[in-house]
């Protein structure tokens, strides 16, 4: 029992915790404590303090997992740590990066996951003083570290694969009265289209731009234009960047930075982003330093009617089997959680099954009222952003109350026998190169048999 409860909070400490050390450490969130701050950890030129881990001890010590540990969470923390910061020295090594655009979707995304839970963004800014753009600049670099470490782990585990006797044999060695019992479960998938804004929107927002530049390049400042302007979570700052490495940023925007020299500004250039003025710092070698200002063009009723009309014409072309609902999905789809999924939803072990308790309950309503295989009518929603989207939804089957079997949930066992493998294959890693990169822990905390260099 206590080696069960070992495993299940070290498995919290190692996902769950993950949200609480976005959202404690990030936001700087100390609980009323005040902790003499010093150096617990070093792994490679990554260093680990002893308020980090003590905010993320006071998390744990908050959520409904402490009341069942009877181990040492202080140690589970570090080790938690100590394995990050060594995926974050490895991804330099391997030379593993994250794109910059990936980057700014996690962070727009969990944003507004934190948002949800304070209530407001009003409520945000009241507590920590600052704005919410002034907040997404100072998380955007736990953000990058946390997908930089997914990006290695993805590099190192990308290979492994189960066989179909190994997931047989996964599922014969549970015994059958722990047989976990799944709720109602469906297969749903989506395909989002985000109006784009016609030709006259664009050649507005530029001439905007156009007029602002005219004003940077008669003198005005061009960081208060930017705090006075730019819609990017930069403006607040003045529309600095900082230094970027060649290849992170969206193309258009690098190759328009690039052009000029020091001090310039660029004629407004079009991104994924928006339209945006660029005005280069400095170019270091395979670095440079820009700042800009970003304006959206929005798309206008007309255009979330046409996105609609659009996708009701691919809904007829799926219907009609001309093409798949999962290829439509992957081509057309602007849902980026959803689309390299094929459009759908993804529940328990990354399976296409999502359980009834999980699902929105917009959505519930809305297939409660449709039948297996129907594809609905377009439909205008709101995204997280405030922005308009069209979106139809497939309903693809249903799965009834079961207890765990080979055949309605063979891909659930597959995801969990192949998570079974990697975490095996993640362990013997971290084994193999905690003796090759340095690693130092203070005394402290020896207790924790955490190899010492």
């Amino acid at each position: 029992m206590k080696e069960r409860k070992k495993m299940r909070t070290t498995k919290f400490i190692n996902k769950g915790l993950a949200a609480i050390l976005f959202t404690v450490l990030s936001l700087n969130i100390t609980f009323g404590q005040e902790v003499v701050d010093k150096i617990i950890a070093k792994v490679d030129n990554y260093i680990i303090l002893k308020s980090e881990i003590e905010q993320a001890y006071a998390g744990f010590l908050s959520s409904g997992e402490a009341a069942n540990f009877t181990g040492d969470a202080r140690c589970l923390i570090l080790e938690q740590m100590i394995e990050t910061k060594l995926m974050l020295a490895m991804s330099e090594i391997d030379s593993v990066d994250v794109d910059a655009g990936r980057v700014d979707y996690e962070l727009q995304m969990r944003m507004q996951n934190i948002v949800q839970q304070m209530g407001s963004e009003r409520a945000i800014e009241e507590a920590y003083g600052k704005s919410i753009d002034q907040l997404m600049e100072e998380l955007r670099p736990n953000v990058e570290e946390q997908l930089r470490v997914s990006a290695q782990e993805e590099y190192i585990l990308s290979s492994v694969t189960v066989t179909p006797a190994e997931i047989r044999k996964f599922f014969n060695n549970i015994p059958k009265d722990s047989l976990p019992l799944f709720n109602t479960e469906f297969e749903i998938g989506v395909i989002v289209k985000k109006p784009v804004p016609n030709e006259a929107e664009v050649q507005k927002v530029k001439d905007q731009l156009m007029k602002i530049r005219e004003r940077a390049m008669n003198g005005e400042n061009f960081e208060i234009l930017a705090i006075e302007n730019s819609e990017g979570p930069s403006g607040p700052n003045g529309g600095n960047l900082g230094l970027a490495k060649r290849g992170q940023m969206d193309p258009a925007y690098e190759a328009g930075a690039l052009a000029l020299k020091p001090g310039e500004i660029s004629m407004p250039v079009v991104s994924q982003f928006g339209i945006h003025l660029i005005q280069l710092i400095e170019k270091r070698g395979n670095e440079y330093d820009s700042r800009h200002i970003l304006i959206t063009p929005k798309p206008t009723e007309q255009d979330i009617q046409r996105t609609s009309n659009e996708l009701d014409s691919l809904r007829t072309l799926i219907l009609s089997d001309s093409i798949t609902f999962a290829s439509a999905a992957k081509q057309f789809s602007d849902d980026e959680g959803t689309k390299v999924n094929g459009g759908f939803l993804t529940g328990q072990f990354g399976t296409n099954k999502i359980s009834a308790e999980n699902l929105d309950p917009t959505m519930f309503f809305i297939i409660d009222e449709m039948s297996e295989g129907d594809i609905s009518k377009p439909e205008i929603i709101e995204m997280m952003d405030g922005s308009k989207a069209a979106r139809i939804i497939y309903y693809k089957s249903k799965v009834g109350p079961h207890r765990a079997n080979m055949t309605d949930d063979y891909e659930k066992l597959r995801a969990a026998t192949l998570g079974m493998k990697k975490d095996q294959k993640r362990s013997e890693y971290i084994k193999e190169k905690m003796k090759e990169v340095y690693v130092m822990v203070d005394p402290e905390f020896n207790r924790c048999g955490i190899t010492n260099n």
